[in-house]
């Protein structure tokens, strides 16, 4: 998602090709590029192409974001960088029966993170996405 919202693509209409993309893409899953082919990145492309997040522009071989593509990965990369990130280190290393919680009992921080995190799910079912497990 950051190598599809990098403004580099912005600057050049909106518009990518996925060698543009390839070193980006390998570098934000840190893998080497070797690893990750041009192949499975035009895989990944048509799983989003599928759910109408990105668009091939007729006659070439760019793509382009669409409209709800882009907001959903604003969305998604403000919710790692602002919610997600910070709060991983203190969910990696949480104790085994923090999930037997009650509610009541839970800190105010993780009903807000349960919150955020049922609302994702929410979002990510009316868009037509599904969650990795």
């Amino acid at each position: 998602m950051y190598a599809l919202v990098r403004f580099a693509n912005i600057a050049a209409g909106s518009q990518f090709s996925t060698p543009d993309l390839h070193g980006h893409v390998a570098e934000a899953l840190g893998v080497p590029i070797d690893h990750y082919t041009l192949g499975s990145l035009r895989y990944d492309l048509s799983k989003l192409r599928a759910k109408g997040l990105v668009q091939k522009v007729e006659r070439t071989r760019r793509y382009r974001l669409t409209q709800q593509g882009y907001s959903i990965c604003v969305v998604l990369l403000k919710l790692f960088d602002r919610i997600y990130a910070p709060l991983t280190a203190g969910l990696l290393q949480s104790a085994p029966g923090d999930t037997k919680l009650q509610q009541q009992k839970r800190t105010q921080l993780d009903r807000l993170y349960q919150r955020v995190a049922d609302d994702l799910e929410s979002l990510f079912a009316k868009v037509g996405l599904k969650i990795a497990a």
